[in-house]
């Protein structure tokens, strides 16, 4: 009797686990049947979102993760059911590589012929001015996004990067170019402007400083009474023939014309990597400073503004970027056309483009 009550518990203890086995095994079958939907937005099976408000927890259902990283690699939560992977065993992604590559635009040839009729030499004009010679894919406006505001290339090799050297004529009580490269990019940023009258050579900051004094076309007094220099001077007298100048900037109503054929005739670009100016053409003055007597550009004026900027190619500098000025809008009745009579212009210096550079033509 006692042998049969012995085998008697014996089948009960094993019918029982094999219950419990049994039950475990419909639970996981039950539980592997509830439809796991990922609602994360790329579908990585280590994100889910808890708490249905968009913030993506790395977490994973176990069974699933397992597949994709160590046993050793998780710790348990919500009694084993979820797994958070390890941080520090994620891989890291590898940096992107950068390949040194310069996009070169193929535009149309236009024609100067003095023998085009004015309309056409006009047309071809302002197509020449918003021709962009270089693409520069990190093109960034400093300071005013309007009027006041320049145009600086951050595709290597050119950008702002301590030490970096910034010569700014023509301030005009806007500082917002001259406090971005100062403040923002660490730059030194040598100001200039004589038409300042209650203005003073002070030190804005620790690193911009202002002088009363003008960029032109040569030296001396002009018939405002204002000091001038030629960029060559200035950059003698602040000992810097030798220097990198990172950005030039002038904005000096309508005299860039003769600051252009100065510095086109030595060396004293050599060392600039970018420029930024506004140019103006005679309607300009005929719009806002000699309204009584309106002059209107002739063939000779287009082309000689068209010699000026062309001699900034032949030092290998390139356009950019351009931006017309909308305040200084005019029509031609002769053409039934709408010009603007000035223009932001922003060229980098190809000089500054290394041999390990790739030269595409797009």
């Amino acid at each position: 009797m006692s042998g049969f009550w012995n085998v008697s518990m014996q089948s009960k203890k094993k019918i029982g686990l094999f219950s419990c086995v049994a039950f475990l095994i419909i639970v996981i079958y039950i539980f592997r049947l509830i439809p796991w939907r990922s609602y994360n937005h790329h579908g990585n099976v280590f994100e889910y979102d808890e708490y249905g408000d968009g913030d993506y927890d790395e977490r994973a259902r176990i069974d699933h993760a397992r597949k994709h990283i160590p046993k050793w690699n998780y710790t348990k939560e919500n009694i084993g059911i979820f797994i958070r992977p390890r941080h520090d065993w994620m891989p890291t992604p590898k940096p992107t590589k950068f390949v040194p590559q310069i996009v070169v635009k193929k535009n149309e040839e236009l024609s100067f012929s003095p023998s085009l009729p004015l309309p056409k030499i006009e047309e071809n004009f302002y197509k020449f001015l918003e021709q962009k010679d270089v693409i520069c894919k990190q093109d960034k406006r400093l300071g005013f996004q309007h009027d006041g505001g320049y145009n600086v290339c951050f595709s290597p090799p050119f950008g702002l990067k301590k030490p970096c050297l910034v010569y700014s004529f023509g301030i005009g009580n806007d500082w917002n170019f001259d406090d971005a490269v100062s403040k923002i990019y660490g730059c030194r940023d040598l100001a200039f402007d004589p038409s300042l009258k209650d203005l003073k050579n002070h030190n804005r900051s620790n690193l911009i400083t202002f002088q009363k004094i003008g960029l032109g076309g040569r030296h001396g007094i002009n018939s405002k009474g204002w000091k001038m220099k030629t960029l060559s001077q200035h950059l003698k007298d602040e000992g810097h023939t030798k220097s990198i100048i990172d950005y030039l900037k002038f904005d000096v109503e309508y005299t860039e014309w003769k600051i252009l054929a100065n510095i086109l005739s030595d060396n004293s670009l050599d060392n600039v990597k970018q420029i930024g100016f506004e140019m103006h053409t005679p309607e300009f003055l005929a719009k806002f400073k000699n309204k009584n007597n309106p002059k209107h550009a002739t063939v000779d004026d287009y082309l000689k503004m068209v010699k000026l900027l062309k001699g900034l190619e032949k030092k290998n500098f390139r356009k950019f970027n351009h931006r017309r000025n909308p305040f200084c809008e005019y029509h031609v009745t002769y053409a039934v056309k709408t010009y603007f009579s000035c223009y932001e212009l922003h060229y980098v210096n190809m000089n500054f483009v290394t041999s390990n550079y790739t030269i595409v033509e797009n």
